[in-house]
């Protein structure tokens, strides 16, 4: 994992800043972290969906900046458009609107389709950086299905009749801040399934920073969004079959925690 918001400036001590929203609330731009002839990976900041949602809000403009990551792609690639259907925008995976992080988009429908064949037979590796509440050393696979949860919309639960999940992890680093234990985390699902990482690690006693649905309802440190980013994509290449790897650096919000945490440790 990277260590680059080591080298921050050290003149910043005090607590991240929660009086204003840690992520926009639409796309104004498009950051691309690879590109050639037939695959893309942008940057998805949290808070933006992939796809419009089914019901537009009635006050959007149609110049407004996009809301959703296919808008964005289709506005920069418009060949893009209906490649894996109408609308999908070549957008090979789903990553949750919560989440920050790369996205792997092809350019064409033979990219598309030779990519999601990778992805079902689980050859596109995804490695997530998470800081939890607690103190969790080491590495486990956490292997428990999931499944929904009775008159809750949206929110899922360990279920012995869910659906089978296992999500690795390996401990990183461990930060206190007023006397309370926090845990950064390389983070492999094994699986896709909806709220998987934010389950499993609340169900084994770890909640993540900045989650409202399956941690504390009071979130000091990261009041805005959750901490959960897509740091790194490594997939097989449709053309050459040559492994890509691509690198997302943390966004600056999730940045400012980690130099925080890191200053009050030192002092």
């Amino acid at each position: 994992m990277s260590e680059a918001f080591m080298d921050e400036d050290p003149q910043v001590l005090t607590r991240p800043d929660v009086s204003a929203p840690a992520f926009p609330a639409i796309l104004s731009t498009l950051t691309v972290l690879y590109e050639d002839e037939a695959v893309l990976v942008v940057e998805k900041p949290a808070g933006v969906p992939m796809h419009p949602a089914s019901h537009p809000a009635r006050h959007t403009s149609l110049h407004a900046p996009s809301q959703n990551l296919a808008q964005q792609l289709i506005e920069h690639y418009p060949h893009v458009a209906h490649i894996g259907g109408a609308g999908r925008a070549g957008i090979v995976m789903r990553v949750e609107e919560e989440v920050s992080g790369a996205v792997l988009v092809a350019k064409d429908e033979e990219a598309y389709r030779l990519l999601q064949r990778h992805l079902k037979r689980d050859r596109v590796e995804s490695l997530y950086t998470v800081l939890v509440e607690g103190r969790l050393t080491g590495q486990d696979v956490i292997d428990q299905p999931i499944g929904n949860v009775k008159r809750a919309r949206r929110r899922l639960a360990v279920a012995r009749e869910g659906r089978p999940a296992q999500t690795g992890y390996r401990a990183q680093r461990h930060y206190v801040d007023e006397k309370r234990d926090y845990s950064l985390l390389e983070v492999r699902p094994q699986t896709a399934r909806l709220h998987q990482i934010r389950v499993h690690l609340s169900w084994y006693g770890f909640p993540l920073v900045g989650d409202r649905v399956y941690g504390s309802r009071q979130q000091p440190l990261l009041p805005d969004r959750i901490f959960l980013h897509l740091s790194v994509l490594a997939f097989p290449h449709p053309l050459t079959g040559d492994v890509v790897r691509v690198e997302s650096p943390l966004a600056p919000e999730l940045r400012s925690v980690l130099r925080y945490l890191t200053r009050q440790r030192g002092r």
